[in-house]
């Protein structure tokens, strides 16, 4: 491994990330000839321009890190790991979308092995983007204490990594280990590394290195946050509010992480510091607000918006291509019969009927109408417009999602009144038909378990079409009360056809839908997916740790 560098944001860099890539620890010899877009990692942070160019390289690896179909023969991009992969791979491991063409049949069935290249792909750019990130750290600790970096400027860079750190080591704990729920985060995580694999003596350590347990993963995690939260600034100008991680985009990432321990308490201090006491809510914290229709807040292409806190950046001539764009794979496949025409995607991920069906989902609400497209066979996303282009951003994180997390903890915690008034913000800009609102004037107000529920409920209908519905299958599993058991039973592409999308009303039940790929109880193996056979070819350690039954 003789090529060190740090990356600078593209076009020209396609192969040159390999030199990079920090595991499957196999080859990583990809070119000895210096790239043009790269700086030597020995002068990438003689001054703030330089450093801040390696901190656009690490942005650049978490939009769109190598996909490699076929073993080294076959090198793509396809928005691995944040760029679309991450969206795209969170909604077809649940049930509320349908995978049309078996483009992700092999995750949408569950018939995951070790060497499928989803699960290779999303660890390996997962762990580039990780390593990135700790030489990014070592590289302005380092500037910062030879002078070449003021004090403030070393530590928000630093911020910058350890935010994106932190958002991969929670991909990776979602995919590959069980929830924190399970014994309180005892059951084994995977591997925490905190040094840049740069060197043959780090290279060596990595191929030792065993899993840590899930509470430490947390923890650490948890500790990048603060520190980010503490030196990254709380706005920025241009497309950086959006994608370059903030003081907001800090603390509701660590709200986020405090859901998914069921630490109800944590996530309402941290969510209090982005959300004011009334409504209409919004953030003291770099003015993050609910935009004022659903449509709004996904006016497509580069648009920043004030509910969006952080996404990761695509553009016309930087994106994951036709095979993983989020308008790619999530637009429908024809113009004809469309409520909203001229807008042309591969159509290969549909909403399913299991959720356009659900009786939760009341058949006025907007996002209907302003985010989905009709055709003449099925339903399709229409959060990302610009097929053409694949600019959109990818959503990583909206204040939308700040708000139902804190609904949530507040009335787990009993506080109902104040979960009623922050799930009503983001669901009454949709459900504009006053009949069908939350309100003691209806006498359908939910309470107690019901109220949980219904914001359970709220997050399917809004985050549909952005990866989440993984996050909360993944977390909810052993809940006792809202336990999602394992991974639910799903529609095949021949049930999600237009005949059966219905919306169900008093006395209009939507039909009876049978069959289907078979649900995966929480104790099946396929539950979790396995540490990648070029991982464990190249790590006797964690060949001894493999999830079981791989």
């Amino acid at each position: 491994m003789n090529t060190r560098f740090i990356f600078t944001p593209r076009p020209a860099r396609r192969l040159a990330l390999l030199a990079l890539l920090s595991m499957g620890i196999a080859s990583c010899d990809v070119t000895d000839v210096s790239p043009q877009d790269a700086l030597p990692e020995s002068s990438a942070f003689e001054d703030a321009a330089k450093a801040n160019l390696s901190v656009a390289g690490m942005y650049d690896a978490a939009q769109s890190g190598f996909y490699d179909p076929l073993n080294g023969t076959a090198i793509a991009v396809r928005g691995y790991p944040f760029g679309a992969a991450a969206n795209e791979l969170g909604d077809v491991r649940g049930e509320d979308v349908a995978d049309l063409a078996g483009f992700f049949g092999i995750v949408y069935q569950n018939n995951i092995t070790a060497s499928s290249p989803n699960i290779v792909n999303i660890w390996s750019t997962l762990y580039s983007l990780i390593n990135q990130a700790n030489v990014v750290i070592e590289g302005v600790q380092g500037a910062g204490k030879r002078g070449a970096l003021t004090a403030a400027d070393a530590a928000a860079f630093e911020g910058e990594a350890r935010f994106l750190r932190a958002l991969a080591y929670h991909e990776l704990l979602q995919h590959f280990a069980r929830p924190f729920a399970d014994g309180a985060g005892s059951k084994p995580g995977v591997p925490y590394r905190d040094f840049a694999i740069n060197t043959i003596e780090t290279v060596d350590k990595a191929r030792g290195q065993g899993r840590n347990t899930v509470a430490e993963v947390y923890a650490k995690m948890l500790e990048d946050l603060k520190f980010s939260e503490d030196n990254l600034p709380a706005s920025r100008t241009g497309s950086a509010t959006v994608t370059r991680a903030t003081k907001a985009a800090a603390i509701a990432l660590k709200q986020r992480i405090y859901l998914h321990m069921g630490n109800w308490a944590a996530v309402v201090t941290e969510g209090n510091k982005l959300i004011s006491a009334a409504a209409p809510f919004t953030s003291p914290i770099g003015g993050r607000a609910l935009a004022p229709s659903p449509g709004a807040a996904f006016p497509g292409g580069t648009a920043v918006t004030s509910e969006n806190v952080f996404s990761i950046e695509n553009s016309s001539d930087d994106n994951p291509g036709v095979n993983g764009a989020l308008p790619s794979i999530y637009g429908s496949p024809n113009t004809t019969g469309n409520a909203l025409p001229g807008v042309q995607g591969r159509g290969l991920i549909a909403i399913s009927p299991t959720l356009f069906n659900a009786s939760f989902w009341t058949c006025s609400d907007l996002r209907r109408t302003q985010l989905l497209q009709n055709t003449t066979a099925r339903y399709f996303s229409f959060k990302y417009k610009d097929a053409p282009n694949n600019s959109d951003f990818a959503p990583i994180i909206r204040y939308a999602e700040v708000l139902l997390n804190q609904a949530e903890a507040e009335s787990r915690l009993g506080n109902s009144t104040r979960a009623l008034a922050l799930l009503n913000a983001v669901r009454n800009r949709s459900v504009v038909n006053v009949a069908d609102q939350f309100s003691t004037a209806n006498g359908n107000v939910p309470a107690g378990n019901a109220l949980t529920r219904a914001i359970l409920n709220e997050r399917r209908i809004e985050f549909v079409g952005e990866g989440f519905r993984w996050d909360d299958i993944h977390r909810l599993a052993l809940d006792p009360d809202f336990g999602t058991k394992g991974i639910p039973s799903k529609l095949t592409a021949t049930q999600a056809v237009l005949a059966n999308y219905k919306c169900p009303t008093p006395g209009n039940p939507a039909p009876a839908i049978n069959g289907g790929y078979a649900a995966i109880a929480y104790d099946d193996f396929r539950f979790l997916w396995p540490i990648p056979s070029i991982e464990v070819a190249n790590n006797p350690t964690l060949r001894a740790q493999q999830n079981p039954g791989y």
